[in-house]
């Protein structure tokens, strides 16, 4: 009989020890669900970071996907400019989902400080900045900026609604 005892209290023992070993699990579970929820727009972009982005870059490329062309700004005052088209007031929807059409470098001598794509279609203009291929933060074109666009002969084709049929409010 001891020995039958035995046998039960030590599978008790057991039993209580496993089912203890999930609770660690469970609380960082609780603690991710705690974060806050995506609220539909990227985070806003500091105007102070765009600011001094600007304030060392050298060099601007341009490399234009399916264009036969491409650009590099070397002059201050160019680069200045390319910098007054971003527009970072209001953030940029999640849900926009037009087709990147280039990538853009910002260079200060000769080391890439910065990666953008360029997104450009009727209503759907912005920047997406990118850090080590993660994107941190997105600023939309002003209208200077769609005008040069538009001068250099970049076409500015018409939104194609996305899968999920969100298409964008607006434009900018």
């Amino acid at each position: 009989m001891k020995p039958i005892l035995f046998f039960v209290t030590a599978c008790l023992i057991t039993f209580t020890s496993c089912e203890e070993s999930p609770q660690p699990v469970e609380q960082p579970e609780q603690v991710v669900e705690a974060l806050p929820k995506p609220s539909g727009s990227f985070i806003p972009t500091p105007q102070e970071w765009l600011d001094s982005l600007a304030g060392i870059v050298t060099q601007i490329d341009y490399v234009f996907f399916n264009l036969p062309i491409s650009m590099a700004m070397t002059d201050q005052p160019a680069i200045q400019s390319a910098f007054a088209q971003m527009d970072t007031r209001e953030p940029v929807p999640l849900s926009w989902d037009c087709p990147s059409i280039a990538r853009i470098f910002y260079v200060a001598q000769g080391e890439t400080v910065g990666i953008s794509e360029l997104y450009f279609s009727e209503g759907c203009t912005y920047l997406r900045f990118y850090e080590d291929n993660t994107m941190t933060t997105a600023v939309r074109l002003n209208q200077m900026g769609v005008k040069f666009l538009l001068n250099l002969g970049v076409p500015l084709p018409k939104m194609q609604a996305s899968s999920s049929g969100n298409a964008p409010q607006g434009s900018h």
